[in-house]
């Protein structure tokens, strides 16, 4: 029952092998603690949704062609006469 307890009471290694999992593959015994402590725990299925969204959003932000800070015309000038 001990080891029972320990995949079931801990949040902090189900939410590390999540976050694992997605950048690597990760082992079955680990696939199958992180699988059977997120089938009982709603706050580390939460997490695992809220990274999630968290991962598209800052893929799709950086996957943008915008440049991300735009220089006025004013400080380009400028520039180019420092330049100069």
């Amino acid at each position: 029952m001990g080891y029972l307890n320990k995949i079931l009471n801990n949040c902090n290694e189900a939410s590390l092998l999540a976050l694992k999992s997605k950048e690597e593959k990760i082992s079955m015994k680990e696939k199958f603690e992180m699988r059977f402590h997120v089938l009982f725990c709603k706050c580390c299925q939460n997490f695992i949704k809220q990274s999630g969204k968290i991962d598209e959003s800052l893929q799709a932000f950086f996957s943008s062609n915008e440049p991300i800070v735009k220089a006025s015309d004013d400080f380009k000038s400028k520039m180019k006469e420092k330049l100069k």
